[in-house]
């Protein structure tokens, strides 16, 4: 490892700022472009990482951090960007799509527009791991972003919404009666305004009811033990209330998504629409809602049968849902006139784009939260061109990016 003084250039997919030193490209979280920084560089194959040790000079886009724990000993690892203007993080973001497209997907795109809401306060949801101390005493918090394993005791996490810091405080004033292990994870949503609790690891609960009294406002807790389903431990919710595994992280920009989406779908007066990764049916319930047969699929049982209990009303035009793998059952229910795509991370399985190519619908909407798996899957669509594309800043402080990119056959 040599100490090495770098000049940042830019920012990295992944949230690292990026120099060139000696022939190497060097990688080196919590830097910022225009930053001049002396860091401790190891090779690791082609790339080099920087471990930054000081800033020597400050780049324009480098503002403080807002949250304690982003800065030295805690390092958290929930947020990458605190330390870049918000301004910066979001012309970065676009920047990514862009060079995704020309790298992985040869393609040019026009930079693409960015629609952004609130920085702070955003998230719905909060995952953390769980420790206990050799006191007995338990404690919850976020991983180091350069150690996975050093987890820090959370106080304030700036980008969630206090509801949810709130179902976590009642979380931990009740961990006395939490499975006897040494780690767990959990997560708080909130959904319709009510913290739901889902715990995962442990082999027995001895407890539960001890602690199912003491939290009084979760409306629901799912316990996944160690080897087994998730299941449904305490539920006080109302009749079809959808359950944590559905809620939205950022609800606000999530919706403003979803009705860009449904308007461009309903842009091609389409007869007939499939909703592939359907979720807990969102877009399928709106789109079948003005009169559409969806087929919305979805691999989520528990997705599936919420999004089932929406279309009921509408199976007398056609409109279902079906819980199954997209690339096992596309083929069969196309062709279409719009099909909308709205995968994981990966992306989607090679076998999809093929039963597009082969039976064409009028139009792709892709919803992407990962600009390389996007860039790819486009690439497999030879023939169709880059209609429209645009950004949404979901995740504020961290380097993610979700994209609705609508994808049309190219004019013979």
């Amino acid at each position: 490892m040599t100490l090495t003084t770098l000049d940042i250039a830019s920012i990295s997919a992944g949230g690292d700022g990026v120099a060139r030193h000696d022939g190497l490209v060097v990688f080196t979280p919590r830097t910022a472009p225009g930053d001049r920084v002396v860091a401790e560089v190891s090779v690791q194959g082609r790339v080099g990482r920087g471990r930054l040790v000081r800033v020597e000079r400050e780049g324009s886009v480098r503002i403080p951090a807002r949250c304690a724990h982003y800065e030295a000993p805690d390092r958290c690892g929930g947020c990458q960007w605190q330390h870049v203007d918000i301004a910066a993080q979001r012309d970065a973001k676009r920047a990514m799509l862009r060079d995704a497209f020309q790298r992985i997907g040869k393609r040019e795109i026009p930079l693409p527009a960015m629609h952004a809401g609130e920085p702070w306060r955003y998230r719905r949801s909060l995952t953390l791991a769980m420790r206990k101390r050799a006191s007995g005493e338990w404690y919850a918090g976020l991983r180091a972003f350069d150690d996975p394993e050093d987890v820090f005791e959370l106080e304030d996490c700036l980008i969630t919404a206090e509801p949810v810091l709130a179902g976590w405080r009642e979380v931990m004033a009740a961990a006395v009666h939490l499975p006897d292990e040494p780690r767990l994870r959990g997560t708080v949503r909130v959904i319709q305004d009510r913290p739901h609790f889902v715990l995962e690891g442990g082999k027995e609960w001895s407890e539960l009811s001890a602690f199912l009294d003491a939290v009084p406002t979760l409306a629901a807790v799912w316990w996944q033990a160690e080897g087994k389903r998730r299941r449904l431990v305490a539920d006080r919710r109302p009749a079809n209330e959808p359950g944590a595994s559905f809620a939205q992280v950022n609800p606000e920009m999530a919706e403003a998504l979803h009705a860009v989406v449904v308007q461009r779908v309903m842009a091609h007066a389409p007869q007939r629409v499939i909703d592939a990764f359907s979720g807990a049916g969102d877009t399928a319930a709106a789109i079948a809602a003005q009169g559409v047969r969806v087929v919305a699929i979805e691999a989520d049982e528990d997705a599936t049968a919420y999004a089932a209990t929406r279309l009921a009303t509408r199976l007398a035009n056609g409109s279902r849902a079906i819980a199954a793998r997209v690339e096992d059952v596309l083929p069969a229910h196309l062709p279409a006139d719009v099909v909308i795509l709205n995968p994981p991370r990966s992306g989607v399985d090679a076998k999809v784009t093929a039963a597009l190519l082969k039976s064409p619908p009028k139009a792709i909407i892709y919803v992407s939260c990962d600009p390389a798996t996007l860039a790819r899957d486009v690439s497999r669509l030879p023939g169709w061109a880059v209609q429209h594309i645009e950004c949404y800043d979901l995740f504020p402080q961290t380097a993610h990016v979700e994209t609705l990119c609508e994808l049309r056959p190219e004019s013979p």
